[in-house]
């Protein structure tokens, strides 16, 4: 096998209850309550031949940084990260280092959902190299090295290694407790033209943090298996943060709860995305193509899932 493609499906909090305050490590508290969707980018990951041992370069200029760690990174758009710092190419070298992999690697992400939205999109790029490379070299993906390297790259990363509807407590990235598959939920996606940085919106939480209510009544809805009681539970107290931030994610979560067919609307994590939960897939196509043709809103159409993706 030379290459494993992985599809990347993204997540939205069902629940998200960020806590005041943060450890030694810089994190908040976070009581995170996610389930994935049958939508997002698409990894592939291929072994490269062995580079040929030649003399050090004169200067350092001359060594590509990607040569050096063994891995190359194609991304089909810019995201706007260098690609030492983007978690695809983290969680390869990580990766590599935490198994000592010598052979390098390819490394190529076809973007399908827009970054800075709040749906984990580049944390799920992060888990799809992983289990790609445990693919590629035969490794045993319960190995505790694989849940330790998909931690140090990101909170969110872990849950997408597995898929299952989870509770996730620490700073989001321990799970607590994983619930019965919720398959095939109509969701619409829809997104304002700004999206939110992550970091600002911790730290416009910070400047006014807001102590969250508890996760019960999401934990209760996802163990009787209940989608309406889901609906009704949702709940994110890092919105206010988002919004401060970009305004129109209110008008997009309003526009969205006033369309037929809806039954409850949230932001996604620290957003700019707003999911609404809807009574039908019909329902949900009509919302996503009104508010690309309407609003020039960026729209999906999807469901809920809760099986990881296929390996090609």
């Amino acid at each position: 096998m030379s290459h494993v493609t992985i599809d990347a499906p993204v997540k939205v909090n069902l629940h998200l209850g960020i806590h005041p305050g943060r450890d030694s490590r810089g994190y908040h508290r976070a009581d995170s309550v996610m389930v994935a969707l049958g939508v997002g980018d698409t990894v592939t990951v291929s072994a490269l031949p062995e580079p040929p041992v030649r003399p050090a370069p004169a200067s350092r200029a001359e060594s590509p940084a990607a040569d050096a760690s063994g891995v190359l990174l194609a991304m089909s758009e810019d995201v706007g990260v260098p690609p030492q710092k983007n978690t695809a190419w983290q969680a390869a070298a990580r990766l590599r280092r935490a198994f000592g992999i010598t052979t390098p690697v390819r490394v190529e992400v076809c973007k399908a959902v827009p970054p800075q939205s709040g749906l984990g999109g580049s944390s799920s790029d992060a888990a799809s190299v992983i289990l790609a490379l445990c693919r590629l070299f035969s490794l045993d993906e319960k190995d505790p090295r694989i849940v330790d390297v998909a931690r140090s790259v990101g909170a969110d990363v872990p849950f997408f290694l597995n898929l299952a509807p989870s509770y996730l407590t620490g700073a989001g990235d321990v799970l607590a407790q994983t619930f019965p598959v919720l398959e095939g939920l109509p969701v619409v996606l829809v997104r304002p033209r700004r999206g939110v940085s992550t970091v600002a919106a911790y730290r416009e939480f910070d400047a006014d943090p807001v102590v969250p209510a508890s996760p019960a009544p999401m934990l209760a809805a996802l163990r009787d298996g209940d989608a309406m009681a889901v609906a009704a539970a949702l709940y994110n107290n890092l919105e206010g943060a988002a919004t401060r931030l970009v305004p129109e994610i209110l008008r997009v979560k309003s526009w969205l709860q006033r369309r037929p067919g809806v039954v409850a609307a949230q932001v996604t994590g620290s957003g700019s995305c707003v999911f609404a939960i809807c009574e039908t897939h019909a329902a949900a196509r009509a919302i996503a193509a009104r508010a690309q043709d309407e609003e020039d809103w960026w729209s999906s159409t999807t469901f809920t899932v809760g099986k990881r993706a296929h390996f090609c």
